[in-house]
């Protein structure tokens, strides 16, 4: 957090930081970033805090003692699962569709392809394609689709933040999804790459 707020002060944007949030201001150009990774601007800030990232790669990560990415709860057909991305979560999930934008990270896409792609079942999504028997929902000018495809589908058409195709799968704004098996794959933080910032102390 210090060295993204010493990035904005060397652009000559003033920074408050408090309660794990650094707010800036700039001849009316106002930039929020939480320690939890979300970001936020009245402009694109992409270009001030893009070149910041290089050297955010290079900190210590840190040691976690549970599974960040997700939370299971058997049922008595299957597993629940609740994925927590940092972006894609109830409160941008709106705003990101009707952007046509996407906030899913690669380590977060690693992650729930891993769970669900083994699958051998259908799951509730969202695309912006149509698919078979799929209804039709609208955010702002923009058309998605509520639909039900096959797991590894969804798993290799899940879009991030940094890849993009002609027909994207998205998770459900709930960030739920219901398996028909009772079990996970282990998943080596190995397989996340350099977008986790976490350090765990066995595979999840």
């Amino acid at each position: 957090m210090g060295a993204l707020a010493g990035r904005l002060r060397s652009l000559g944007i003033s920074t408050v930081s408090r309660g794990g949030r650094i707010t800036g201001d700039d001849a009316g150009t106002k930039v929020s970033i939480t320690s939890s990774g979300l970001a936020s601007s009245s402009e694109d800030m992409l270009d001030a805090l893009l070149p910041a990232v290089p050297s955010l790669l290079h900190f210590p990560r840190e040691r976690v003692p549970v599974n960040p990415y997700l939370l299971t709860k058997p049922t008595r057909t299957g597993l629940e699962i609740q994925f927590f991305p940092r972006m894609e979560g109830l409160r941008l999930w709106k705003e990101l569709r009707t952007s046509g934008e996407c906030g899913l990270t690669p380590d977060e896409k690693a992650v729930a392809s891993r769970v669900l792609a083994p699958a051998r079942q259908n799951l509730e999504c969202i695309t912006d394609y149509p698919t078979d028997g799929c209804s039709v929902v609208q955010f702002g000018t923009r058309q998605y689709y509520l639909s039900s495809i096959p797991a590894r589908e969804f798993a290799d058409r899940l879009r991030t933040t940094s890849t993009t195709s002609s027909k994207n799968s998205y998770l459900p704004r709930s960030s739920v999804i219901r398996l028909e098996e009772g079990r996970l794959p282990e998943l080596s933080p190995d397989d996340l790459g350099e977008w986790c910032y976490l350090d765990f102390p066995k595979s999840l």
